[in-house]
């Protein structure tokens, strides 16, 4: 009997930085190359966490079109600096803006703006939620397996919400801080 597998590959991703405070104008790596989370060269996507504040949240500019047909999985990884080690136990929340218009303005769920700037929690209802990273007693917390994003429009923003008990690293020294969304497309194999 022939057997097939189906493999996963990469695409080309999104980073989501700060193009002022992540190096190379937001194209990284970070200062640090053992917090480099980033796949390849991913579409930049500007996003300014800096000194969020605990319990505040913040989202990025809307995406570039991701294409017709996308993928539909993404997989999401964190790399957040904070000003000091926060708490053991605590976290940081990532949610999607999903769209079908690519006006910055225009089709944004849960009143988000489409623009980088801050986000009013009581909008996260009508966002989906993709995953948290429960951080560790450091100031730098890496997490490569946040959660999986389905994506269901083309276009989209990332809400990053400020959980723990600390808030994020300041201006000048925030060049660590990036998220990447990578797709994961099914290759399947021949028969064997």
């Amino acid at each position: 009997m022939a057997t097939q597998e189906v493999l996963q590959t990469y695409r080309t991703g999104l980073l989501f930085a700060d193009a002022t405070d992540f190096p190379n104008a937001g194209a990284g790596p970070p200062t640090t190359v053992a917090n480099d989370i980033r796949i390849g060269t991913g579409t930049k996507v500007q996003i300014d966490l800096t000194a969020v504040a605990a319990a505040a949240a913040r989202q990025s500019a809307k995406t570039a079109d991701l294409g017709d047909p996308w993928p539909e999985e993404w997989v999401l990884d964190a790399c957040i600096e904070s000003t000091a080690a926060p708490t053991a136990g605590g976290t940081i929340e990532f949610w999607w803006n999903g769209t079908p218009n690519s006006a910055a303005a225009e089709g944004n769920c849960g009143a988000a703006s489409g623009a980088d700037a801050v986000f009013a929690v009581a909008g996260l209802p009508q966002l989906e939620f993709i995953g948290a990273m429960t951080v560790m007693n450091n100031v730098i917390n890496i997490d490569t397996a946040v959660g999986i994003l389905r994506l269901k429009h083309r276009y989209g923003s990332l809400i990053v919400v400020n959980s723990t008990d600390q808030a994020f690293a300041g201006a000048g020294v925030m060049d660590e801080t990036h998220i990447t969304l990578t797709p994961v497309v099914p290759d399947i194999q021949a028969e064997a």
